[in-house]
């Protein structure tokens, strides 16, 4: 049984993209409403949720966040007010699919997805090692691929 949790550097990566997401939608915010008052609350409302986001929800969530693989099976576990399990048999996989991203080695912005019969399973934030292990151990074809 080997257990897994998320990248230590998705976080940085994430509190970056959700802060420049805020800085922007301030500027539109400001460019296209006149009225000062308006672009000042929205400013401070955007800026509040963002913060919130980044140092609050984003470091409890991926705290939660646990995968557990063992002979037969994945247990995928998370949630910061509602707890979420979720568990499939690597026999009933059919297929697989990892996205990386650009510079995915540095920002631990990996998803592996495995497909099942009526549905499927998401494994976000996983560095690229912890990928090709699960597919490895889950039978995979392509975990050298990664």
């Amino acid at each position: 049984m080997r257990h897994y949790t998320t990248s230590k550097n998705c976080l940085s990566a994430m509190r970056a993209a959700i802060a420049l997401v805020a800085v922007v939608l301030i500027g539109i915010i400001h460019h296209y409403i006149p009225i000062e008052k308006a672009v000042i609350i929205s400013a401070i409302v955007i800026a509040a949720l963002a913060f919130i986001a980044m140092f609050i929800y984003l470091p409890l969530y991926l705290a939660s966040v646990k995968y557990t693989v063992t002979d037969s099976e994945i247990i995928k576990s998370s949630g910061v007010i509602l707890k979420f399990n979720q568990s499939i048999k690597f026999s009933s996989i059919q297929y697989s699919t990892v996205i990386k991203t650009p510079m995915s080695d540095i920002t631990g912005i990996n998803i592996l997805i495995f497909y099942v019969f009526g549905g499927h399973m998401r494994l976000p934030f996983l560095t690229l090692d912890d990928v090709r292990d699960i597919l490895i151990i889950s039978g995979s074809s392509g975990g050298d691929n990664v």
